[in-house]
């Protein structure tokens, strides 16, 4: 077989390959890797065969020595050809009848009969600790797929799926709404603007997490529609790169940009992004917890792109420990100090012989990653927990409130959980907001080699250095400039006024270099002067500031908050170093923001779009200008276009 040709000849296959060299991954390594993926029982039982030191040069030796045309095949020949033999002389029963005789195990200790699925495809009704020869190659198919011969002109039932083996989930056809979908998401409600005078604060949950984009991407990719709990707008504008300056506030772990823009007559928007230091920690201790239940089969493909990014970003002398978890958690292993690019290749070689198989006892697996973390935790390095799941959690703990006590206890041994959520079907978004957010982490989808790289890759550093906690946000509003406000996004984020300076009051955390971005809508008045109430009377200490933002968070291992605040005057934008953020069309950080909102709203098929914002958008799409601002996000944002219309 020639493993180059069959990986080069096939565009995904050559995209995973050039991706998994430029994470370091030697050729012969790459190649494999992009030829097969983790999961199967019969690539992890051939695996087997192989000292794990090495395993992927070795197996791309030994897939050079095959007649076949696909690895998958040359495993799965070799497999047979050890397990199975035919009995001689038997005759009479169905098997016979299709077979041309009966196979079994060569210490008869069960039968092999063919299935549905391909000439070839075998399956093994015997003890798993068998070994057998084959002396039949080619078998015809039995069951409905049959041919008419086989069958004697009668129906005969679909296959059913062997004890154990993971059942793939129910996929509609591209282009229809999937009824049998069990995806579950906290329900939005949208908001209407605000009166200073009766709440002059708007306090929130800062975030960086950028989950729904993610959501909303498998979404279209799938031929599925979109329902308004799955926008959450910002989430979708943190996707999103924006123009930094130069860090020039020496040991300041936030700063604050604002950026006021125009957007038609008497109101305006007000941008505001806060933005962390580059503190990444020299070390990486990473406990990763791979959930390998049944319906993780539908993107092991995605999830071992992950998997291997994580590896190939850790350096010489970082720790990696591997939990999977199903019905049962099983510690893969504990502990182990990257030695060099050799060494990830055989951690690689481990992950291809996981299988996937059973129910999803996620509460397990995190009481055995962060026993094993609290082991191994280390003073002054990241110590981190990445989950990578679906959040279908249907054994063990699975309601939310639970996990939200179990994670908010398990984040007392100063471990803190980042969670990849991908998958397709059966997706529990709701359960992996509450993990990240209670346990300290960020949040990100991915279902796509492009997530992959984005979300996981480049942003590897913010996902496994958590510089703060607790992150919180709240902007007071001059009544003399402002007569409402609305928060645009953060339904499910908003606090109380009071919740911003009760450090008992969770909220999210950041990691290196992350950056949150909030939108709002401001009628711009004095709102003192329409004041005609008999016993109480608006009385604005004189100032010609428009706002003050202010930010609170505590240290990763603090439980008390420090400030930060910024004062917004109005009629300036001073924008963050990027040079054009005062000029009158505003800069590409707000207007790429804003164009993002109106098209979240629009796929939201939500009215709070007002006449100036349905004008701007549109002429955003008619000049082509927001190709420009997305910059390399500009496939994904076509993907939104195209959905929305």
């Amino acid at each position: 077989m020639n493993v180059e040709s069959y990986v080069m000849n096939h565009p995904e296959r050559k995209r995973d390959y050039e991706y998994y060299k430029s994470l370091g991954y030697g050729e012969k390594a790459s190649q494999v890797l992009a030829s097969l993926i983790y999961g199967d029982h019969q690539l992890a039982k051939f695996l087997k065969n192989f000292d794990r030191e090495g395993r992927l040069d070795k197996l791309w030796a030994w897939l050079l020595e095959r007649p076949e045309e696909s690895p998958r095949e040359a495993i799965n020949n070799e497999i047979r050809s050890r397990e199975f033999v035919r009995v001689d002389g038997a005759s009479g029963g169905p098997l016979h009848n299709f077979l041309g005789g009966v196979f079994a195990p060569k210490n008869g200790k069960g039968m092999a009969m063919a299935s549905a699925g391909g000439p070839r495809a075998l399956s093994r009704m015997a003890a798993p600790d068998m070994e057998c020869e084959l002396v039949e190659e080619a078998l015809p198919v039995m069951g409905a797929a049959a041919p008419a011969e086989l069958r004697g002109g009668m129906p005969m039932p679909a296959p059913m799926p062997m004890p154990g083996m993971p059942v793939p989930p129910i996929m509609p056809a591209p282009g229809t709404v999937d009824h049998r979908a069990t995806d579950s998401y906290e329900q939005i409600e949208e908001k209407d603007a605000t009166s200073v005078l009766t709440s002059p604060t708007s306090t929130f949950r800062m975030t960086t997490t950028t989950a729904s984009m993610g959501i909303l991407l498998n979404q279209i990719r799938s031929g599925r529609s979109i329902d308004l709990s799955q926008v959450r707008i910002e989430e979708v504008l943190n996707y999103f790169d924006y123009d930094h300056g130069a860090w020039t506030e020496k040991d300041a772990k936030f700063r604050i940009s604002t950026e006021q823009f125009k957007k038609s007559e008497g109101k305006e928007l007000l941008y505001v992004n806060v933005e962390a230091a580059d503190q990444a920690k020299e070390r990486q201790n990473v406990m990763l917890l791979l959930d390998v239940s049944g319906s993780m089969s539908s993107q092991n493909h995605v999830t071992q792109e992950a998997i291997a990014t994580i590896v190939g970003k850790l350096h010489e002398g970082d720790v990696l420990t591997l939990v999977t978890y199903s019905s049962q958690d099983e510690t893969v292993f504990a502990n182990h100090v990257i030695a060099g690019t050799g060494d990830k290749e055989d951690i690689m070689g481990r992950i291809l012989e996981i299988q996937i198989t059973g129910c999803t006892n996620g509460s397990a697996g995190i009481e055995t990653a962060y026993s094993l973390g609290k082991k191994t935790y280390k003073e002054d390095w990241s110590n981190q927990v990445i989950l990578i799941t679906d959040g279908d959690l249907n054994f063990g703990i699975t309601k939310k409130d639970g996990l939200k006590e179990l994670i908010e206890e398990k984040k007392k041994t100063g471990l803190f959980l980042s969670v990849i959520g991908t998958g397709l079907y059966n997706y529990k978004d709701d359960k992996l907001e509450v993990l990240s957010k209670h346990g300290n982490g960020t949040y990100c989808v991915v279902n796509d080699l492009e997530d992959v790289e984005r979300c996981v890759n480049r942003r590897f550093v913010s996902l496994t250095n958590v510089i703060a906690k607790d992150v919180k946000a709240q902007v007071e509003f001059n009544p003399k400039f402002v007569k409402k406000y609305r928060l645009l996004g953060y339904e499910n984020r908003t606090l109380a006024h009071e919740d911003f300076v009760n450090d008992k009051v969770i909220s999210e955390p950041y990691g290196s270099g992350g950056h949150g971005v909030a939108l709002y809508e401001l009628e711009l008045g004095d709102a003192t002067a329409s004041q005609e109430l008999k016993y109480q009377q608006a009385v604005a200490i004189p100032s010609e500031e428009l706002c003050t933002v202010k930010v609170r968070f505590k240290e990763p291992l603090s439980e008390t908050s420090a400030e930060i605040s910024k004062a917004v005057m109005a009629g300036a934008s001073e924008g963050n170093g990027s040079g054009d953020a005062g000029s009158a069309d505003g800069s590409r950080n707000v207007k790429l923001a804003y164009f993002l909102y109106c098209l979240s709203e629009k796929l939201r098929k939500s009215d709070k779009l007002d006449d100036a914002d349905k004008a701007y958008f549109q002429k955003m799409l008619e000049s082509g200008e927001y190709k420009e601002l997305a910059g390399d996000g500009g496939s994904e944002v076509e993907l939104l276009i195209k959905k929305m219309r």
